[in-house]
């Protein structure tokens, strides 16, 4: 997700290699080491790299320490510089988990209930049936029946004039609801927008300072911002193919990225995916969370279980895309927009996270998560 004016950002790292302790079931129902794990994964991304498919960082970590970080191709093709394991990336919608962990954090401080509708936390929302129906549980698992913003064609003229998430409200808070709120699931970033607004009334601070509270400190991200300009080393974004609709995310792909990168971006839309960080900074926060340094332990076990069956074929949680393979608990977020395709996955049961940013939409960053989720769960592996 990635407007004028409204940064977007991607996480992911590589660089060295390392055998650690835990094996995982292989196709053939033997155990595949560490390292077998990492030479698997090394070998496809750098045949991507090869193909062109992929560019960009990727690390797998087990409870804390790095398998493998390693990247691939260059962060700016104008002045060959190449991807670093440190490079930040944009993180389109991988940043939606931040909202989401402000959001049970002052749920957690009874400051607000994810059974509170939209008009009780935010009184001046416009009047319309998402003001009294919808919930910030609705909100947060992609239930609410709330128009797509990215799909309302008043949003691309009036992008220019905004400056704050109430700016964003009139494109769709006073339209029908597309079905009854809770009844469905449909990606809608127009959720998030919301939900930042309510961060910013309950919290009292704006946007990008509640997360740096709740989120960044805590977390120990130390590069992660809202401000892509802060990081002039950031990857540049890259389209790979023609334009096109990236359908489950709802994320337009159009020409906007590299405007959006030259002019820094500010918090308004960052709530629905904004910013810049590294993948070292996103293992941090999938370790962090794990570890209830975020949340409560109960809190956290709230956030990550999946509750809303889904198009992607797994389950949202509050903020959080669940799955079940094999047996094997898998969650995380996906973040993708012209020239960036990154994924965040974390093993809560295993003690894996993995973390693949890419400054290309090609088929490499997929088909790195793909091969890792089969490894680590024991799937049979698809050819």
């Amino acid at each position: 997700m990635l407007v004028p004016r409204i940064t977007v950002w991607l996480l992911l790292a590589a660089t060295s290699t390392a055998v650690g302790p835990v094996c995982v079931a292989n196709k053939h129902g033997a155990r595949t080491t560490d390292a077998e794990l990492v030479a698997n994964v090394d070998s496809l991304a750098e045949r991507m790299a090869r193909e062109e498919a992929f560019s960009g960082v990727v690390l797998l970590s087990w409870h804390g320490q790095p398998l493998f970080r390693r990247a691939f191709g260059l962060a700016d093709r104008t002045t060959r510089q190449l991807n670093k394991v440190d490079t930040p990336f944009e993180l389109a919608s991988v940043g939606k988990m931040f909202t989401a962990v402000v959001v049970a954090r002052l749920a957690q401080e009874s400051q607000l209930s994810f059974d509170d509708t939209i008009g009780a936390l935010l009184p001046e929302f416009p009047a319309g049936p998402a003001r009294s129906q919808v919930t910030v549980r609705h909100l947060l698992t992609m239930s609410s029946g709330i128009p797509e913003v990215f799909r309302i064609s008043a949003f691309w003229t009036a992008l220019p004039r905004i400056k704050t998430l109430s700016d964003f409200w009139p494109l769709f808070a006073s339209k029908p609801v597309e079905f009854v709120p809770g009844t469905r699931w449909a990606y809608s970033n127009s959720n998030f927008l919301v939900l930042g607004s309510i961060v910013e009334r309950v919290a009292r601070v704006p946007f990008a300072a509640a997360v740096e509270r709740y989120v960044f400190r805590p977390a120990g991200m130390t590069h992660t911002s809202y401000n892509s300009c802060a990081f002039p080393e950031r990857a540049r974004p890259y389209p790979h193919g023609p334009a096109k609709d990236l359908g489950r995310a709802g994320e337009r792909r159009s020409g906007l990225v590299n405007d959006t990168a030259v002019t820094c971006g500010n918090a308004a839309g960052a709530p629905m995916g904004g910013g810049v960080s590294t993948a070292d900074d996103l293992e941090r926060f999938a370790e962090a969370l794990m570890n209830g340094q975020l949340l409560s332990r109960d809190m956290t076990q709230r956030v990550l279980t999946g509750r809303v069956p889904t198009g992607y074929g797994g389950r949202d949680g509050y903020g959080f895309e669940t799955r079940v393979l094999n047996g094997i608990r898998i969650i995380g977020h996906v973040g993708g927009f012209t020239g960036v395709s990154n994924q965040v996955d974390f093993y809560p049961d295993r003690g894996y996270v993995l973390v693949v940013l890419s400054n290309s939409d090609g088929k490499g960053t997929q088909e790195i998560v793909n091969r890792v989720r089969v490894l680590i769960s024991g799937a049979v592996a698809q050819r």
